[in-house]
């Protein structure tokens, strides 16, 4: 545990798992939403990633999504999935030989994924050698919103310049239309468009309205594909410094899909090498690198460490992920940390 002052706002930051594990108690701190994060308000405003937990739409969006997220769900995803990967082979197959910007195709992958899966709707990112205009504007306003960290609060306060309030405008027109479209031309989709449209609280009996709607398409479009894409680029860069891991990948692959077979939903729970290899590279690069916590009232950690009510408390991941009482050699690249006895010990 440390604190930084910075000009006058001290913030404690904690990432040794005994600490981590006091401060994600829901019973004495909860989520809060400060910069950068807040900055991300002005597009995605109550979404579930950028809401505050006292807002209303905080818990009916959590009552109402949590299906869309369950074993039954994922599978009906999966066709989509596969199609959408099957582009990324493709393209990568006619590129044989050349340099590949696996970040921009992974990117792609996961966009289109979410936008196909989720809400129908075609991006079509690998028909084209510039990323969507979507996706560009999606850049510049999360790059504004970190820069936002480095200037004076008078700065802030000032009005957000043309481009910015022109990105927004592009990504809300763009989901608007998705909202509108399945409005007018309803489908039996089981997918989260349909849920949030259709779906009442269990709670309140209520339904989203449409503009957070938008905000929930926005939030998982952003905080879904993000973080996915980082994932993907990370484990595609760290299977390539380590020859013998990759190795045992494709033996795994040869032995689960052999030949040309097609891979089918029920072949994920044999990619055993696989899935520690994406656990592992979590660990090592989270590519959500921190989360913000307050207490609700005074309290003390680590049996000494006083935290005062509404103090942010931040936890940096990759710090965490390498405490040495939880991990041993914690800078190495080790996916057998994840076999199912070992990491029943975590």
């Amino acid at each position: 545990i440390f604190e930084i002052n910075f000009a006058g706002i001290r913030v404690p930051f904690v990432y040794s798992a005994e600490l981590v594990a006091e401060v994600c108690d829901q019973s004495r701190f909860r989520k809060v939403v400060r910069p950068p994060l807040s900055f991300l308000r002005d597009l995605a405003g109550d979404g579930l990633f950028t809401a505050h937990n006292h807002e209303p739409n905080w818990g009916k969006a959590h009552r109402i999504l949590m299906p869309a997220f369950s074993r039954r769900a994922m599978q009906g995803y999966f066709d989509r999935m596969l199609e959408i990967a099957q582009q990324l082979a493709a393209k990568w197959e006619a590129r044989a030989g050349r340099d590949i910007l696996v970040a921009d195709d992974m990117t792609r992958l996961t966009l289109d994924t979410i936008a196909l899966t989720g809400f129908d709707y075609r991006f079509n990112s690998f028909e084209r050698d510039e990323l969507h205009p979507f996706i560009r504007a999606m850049g510049r306003v999360l790059t504004d919103a970190l820069e936002r960290l480095t200037k004076l609060p008078i700065q802030n306060r000032l009005p957000r310049p043309r481009r910015y309030l022109d990105d927004i405008a592009l990504m809300n027109a763009l989901v608007d239309d998705v909202i509108r479209r399945r409005r007018e031309q309803p489908s039996d989709a089981k997918d989260l468009l349909n849920l949030m449209l259709q779906a009442t609280d269990p709670e309140t009996g209520e339904k989203l309205d449409d503009v957070n709607i938008r905000y929930q398409v926005i939030t998982f479009l952003i905080a879904g594909h993000e973080t996915t894409s980082g994932l993907l680029t990370f484990a595609l860069y760290l299977l390539l410094r380590h020859p013998h891991v990759l190795a045992q990948a494709y033996a795994e692959v040869d032995r689960v899909l052999p030949g040309d077979t097609v891979p089918q939903y029920a072949h994920l729970k044999h990619l055993d090498v696989i899935e520690r290899v994406l656990k592992e590279s979590l660990r090592l690069w989270p590519t959500a690198p921190a989360f913000n916590v307050a207490p609700y009232e005074d309290t003390v950690i680590g049996g000494r460490y006083l935290i005062r009510k509404d103090q942010t408390v931040s936890v940096p991941l990759l710090a965490l992920h390498r405490d040495p009482k939880v991990w041993r050699d914690p800078e190495t690249f080790d996916i057998d940390r994840f076999l199912p006895e070992a990491e029943a010990k975590l």
